[in-house]
């Protein structure tokens, strides 16, 4: 028999779940960030699917790739700046060299334009900044680097109390100069800010060597530390990060998450990233994303969108692409969320859509899995909803699933 464990008793800034085993044999165990209960996930036996009559419009399943042909950074016409920052050699307008020192320098509402070059620092938007919009112009041509020596948080872009801010169009980058602790993170919000991160590339967020397990591209609040955040993230490239590309972590977060693409570094041999999570209480929407290459060679997996332990009838999943990583969709200790035409499909090691012990009343509708390793439909709960388990699932399409009933084959050509 095949289990899924996930164990507490580490101190990480992610959730590594789960494990990866053989097919077939052993188990796999992971950590959440801050400890919590053990969970041991049983997969039954694949059982026959029932087909589709031939008829059935497929195109209503999943999401189409019209519906995500604008994933990705987009270019968008920019106000005018009350302040300008770069060399003037290059850009004679401005007025700062530091992206840091004109943000202390403005009023709540200024419109800061950032001109090409490489700004190594970090950038800190503290409380009373309300309402500033930094942009790059032309489209991420503005390099915001991690310096050597970074002082805490170790973000580079930090959003730290102020409301309504606005990063467009840079290049946010790292990697940390040093082994694990480095750098920590691409773009922080925290003490009750709030942001729109948008048409971004948030790249190299990442230690020197790879391999530290509390390196985040963008982090929305933090349960550890009792600091909540809100942002729309939208239409950024995030790739080569470390542990995880989005996380949205903590009662009072939240994240409107959408239109990304969000690829992982691939197969790593020490750390398993995860794509998009969502955790502790927080509250998250995610749609319209691509998110891929979220995998590790060895314990633990990779997981493409991850829900754990969120907030109870908070969390929509829908119509996002995920593939290549080692788990697709998974849900651990949440009850209430809603995951709809998503199309996820190719995943290395277990499940397109998967639902663990202990979750309730999550739905799960219109969506389609295919060729993923173990199931593409598989749930673990027990009480009275679809197939004898405690979630609900609706239309959705698969070929292999862990109990008969949670999804249906394609129908023959």
């Amino acid at each position: 028999m095949r289990r899924r464990v996930l164990v507490a008793g580490v101190v990480l800034l992610l959730v590594g779940v789960p494990v990866r085993a053989s097919a077939g044999a052993g188990q796999r165990s992971a950590s959440p960030f801050d400890g919590g209960p053990s969970l041991v996930r049983a997969s039954g036996s694949i059982l026959p699917a029932i087909p589709l009559d031939l008829s059935t419009d497929l195109s209503i399943f999943g999401v189409s790739s019209t519906e995500l042909a604008t994933v990705g950074p987009v270019a968008s016409t920019d106000p005018d700046p009350n302040i300008v920052v770069g060399d003037k050699t290059d850009c004679p307008t401005a007025t700062f060299t530091s992206i840091q020192a004109a943000v202390m320098a403005a009023s709540p509402g200024a419109r800061i334009r950032v001109c090409p070059g490489t700004y190594t620092e970090q950038v800190t938007i503290p409380a009373g900044k309300d309402g500033l919009i930094l942009y790059a112009s032309p489209d991420l041509s503005a390099v915001i680097k991690a310096p050597i020596g970074m002082v805490d948080p170790k973000a580079i872009v930090r959003v730290n109390g102020a409301t309504n801010v606005t990063i467009r169009h840079f290049t946010i980058t790292g990697p940390g100069s040093a082994p694990c602790d480095s750098l920590r993170y691409g773009v922080r919000v925290d003490a009750g800010g709030s942001a729109l991160i948008e048409s971004n590339r948030i790249t190299l967020i990442q230690n020197t060597p790879f391999g530290c397990e509390s390196t985040v591209a963008v982090l929305i609040g933090r349960d550890a530390e009792s600091t909540v955040g809100t942002a729309e993230i939208s239409h950024n490239l995030i790739d080569r990060y470390e542990k995880g590309a989005v996380v949205v972590d903590g009662a009072g977060s939240s994240g409107d998450v959408h239109h990304n693409r969000i690829t992982g570094p691939g197969a790593q041999p020490t750390i398993a990233p995860n794509g998009i999570q969502v955790s502790r209480g927080a509250r998250l929407n995610a749609d319209h994303n691509v998110v891929s290459e979220n995998s590790a060679t060895i314990l633990p997996v990779g997981t493409g969108i991850l829900v754990l332990q969120a907030a109870a009838n908070a969390v929509t999943v829908g119509y996002n692409e995920v593939f290549n990583n080692d788990d697709g969709i998974s849900l651990y200790a949440t009850n209430g969320a809603l995951v709809e035409h998503n199309f996820s499909h190719d995943q290395r090691v277990f499940d397109g859509l998967f639902a663990f012990f202990g979750t309730s009343n999550n739905r799960f509708s219109y969506n389609r899995a295919e060729r993923n390793v173990e199931h593409d439909c598989h749930d673990d709960s027990a009480g009275g909803g679809t197939a004898g388990t405690a979630n609900f699932w609706d239309h959705d399409l698969g070929d292999t699933e862990s109990r008969a009933g949670l999804c249906k084959a394609t129908p023959p050509k």
